[in-house]
């Protein structure tokens, strides 16, 4: 294995092939994992998976009461999570990205076999 060296001001690092992210994008990421990082969004996010829902049917299959979905769902709209879709009366909540089900799945990978606790 060969040693990188990457020169980050004045200073040579041995064994950095990049530079650190820069702090914008860091607290952005901070932002986003904020947001991934509560349990009932998580589930929310999980139901979402497949299909496009409205708030009562997610409520109903996450065993919430509605203005606590409603209120989960503002902070997953909010980091562009998750998506409304005006159908009829109703609107549709659907994940807005495909990559968010790779994500979970590479962050599962990262528990191991540790499992749930």
């Amino acid at each position: 294995m060969s040693i990188v060296k990457t020169q980050i001001g004045n200073r040579l690092l041995d064994g950095v092939s990049e530079p650190p992210m820069d702090n914008d994008e860091a607290a952005e990421l901070a932002e986003l994992f904020q947001a991934l990082g509560d349990p009932t969004r998580l589930r929310i996010l999980s139901v979402l998976d497949t299909a496009c829902i409205p708030v009562g049917a997610i409520a109903e299959a996450t065993g919430l009461r509605q203005p606590a979905v409603s209120h989960h769902l503002r902070v997953l709209r909010d980091r562009g999570l998750v998506r409304p879709e005006r159908r009829g009366a109703y609107i549709y909540y659907c994940a807005s990205t495909e990559a968010l089900r790779p994500a979970i799945d590479a962050a599962r990978v990262l528990l191991g076999d540790r499992g749930p606790r």
